[in-house]
C-alpha cells in the first residue's frame, strides 16, 4: 500500500524537522519547504496528499501560497492544513477565505496533528474515489464492447449498456445477482468452473445468451486481477457480439 505523502512547508528548518519525525513515526512520507515559492514549486511537482503550511513565511506568505494552490487546476484539492502561533479570529477567518481546509495553533499536540492529518486524508480518499468512480463511468459509457467489471467475490461494480444490452440485465437486477450467478444460467463454450478457478490472467470463451430471442453469440474475455499473494481481487469481462 503506498504510504501518503505530505508536504510540510515552515522557514524554520527546528519546525520542519520535529514534523517531519512525527510524520514518519506515523508511516508517512515528508517532502519539505522552507519558504513559500519552494511550496508552491513542490506542491506542484511532488502532488502531495496533504500540506501542512506555515503562514510567516519568507519571499510569499502562507495565506498566499493557500490562494494560489486553490486557483491552480493541478492543485487545487490538495487538502491544507495552516498550523500558526497567530491566534486571532481574523487571522483564521483569513485562512479560511484563502482556501485552508483546518488549522494547529503552535505549539501543537502531537495527537491532534494526526488525528486532523488522518481526518483530511480519509476525506480525499472517499471524494478521489468518487471522482475514479463518474470517471471510470464515462469511459465504459463510450465504449462499443460490453464491460462488466467485479470484486474479488464476483459482485458486479460496473456494467456499462453495451453489457446490459447484450445479456438481457435490467439495471434493478444488478444490485441482486453476482456475475457467476448470471454466467450459470447461460451457454458456456468452456465450464464454468474453469473459468473461474483457472490462474491465467486472461480467458477466452464464448457466451451463448440464453435470455435474448433471437438468440445470439459473445465472444468473452474474462481479466482477473490479483493481489500480492495471489488471491482474485477482481475481474473484467469484455463481450463483443460475434459477426
Amino acid at each position: 500500500m503506498n504510504r501518503a505523502k505530505i508536504l510540510v512547508a515552515d522557514d524554520i528548518k527546528q519546525n520542519v524537522k520535529l514534523l517531519r519525525v512525527i510524520l514518519t513515526a506515523s508511516d508517512y512520507n515528508v517532502i519539505e519547504a522552507y519558504d513559500g515559492e519552494e511550496a508552491l514549486d513542490k506542491a506542484s511537482s511532488e502532488n502531495p496528499d496533504l500540506i501542512l503550511l506555515d503562514i510567516m513565511m519568507p519571499k510569499i506568505t502562507g495565506y498566499e501560497v493557500c490562494q494560489k494552490l486553490r486557483e491552480d487546476e493541478k492543485t487545487k484539492n490538495i487538502p491544507i492544513i495552516i498550523i500558526t502561533a497567530l491566534h486571532e479570529m481574523d487571522d483564521r477567518i483569513k485562512g479560511i477565505e484563502a482556501g485552508a481546509d483546518d488549522f494547529i495553533s503552535k505549539p501543537f499536540n502531537k495527537a491532534e496533528l494526526l488525528a486532523r492529518v488522518r481526518s483530511l486524508l480519509r476525506m480525499r480518499q472517499i471524494t478521489t474515489k468518487k471522482d475514479d468512480v463518474q470517471v471510470l463511468e464515462s469511459i465504459l459509457s463510450e465504449l462499443a464492447e460490453g464491460v462488466i467489471i467485479t470484486d474479488g467475490k464476483w459482485k458486479i461494480r460496473n456494467i456499462n449498456q453495451t453489457a446490459r444490452e447484450l445479456l438481457n440485465i435490467r439495471e434493478a437486477d444488478i444490485r441482486n445477482i453476482d456475475l457467476l450467478s448470471y454466467l450459470s444460467n447461460q451457454k458456456l463454450s468452456l465450464p464454468l468452473d474453469t473459468i473461474t478457478n483457472t490462474r491465467e490472467k486472461n480467458t477466452n470463451f464464448q457466451v451463448s445468451s440464453s435470455n435474448a430471442q433471437p438468440t445470439f453469440h459473445l465472444n468473452a474475455r474474462m481479466t482477473k486481477l490479483f493481489d500480492e499473494q495471489e488471491n482474485m481481487i477482481g475481474a473484467t469481462l469484455v463481450l463483443r457480439k460475434e459477426k
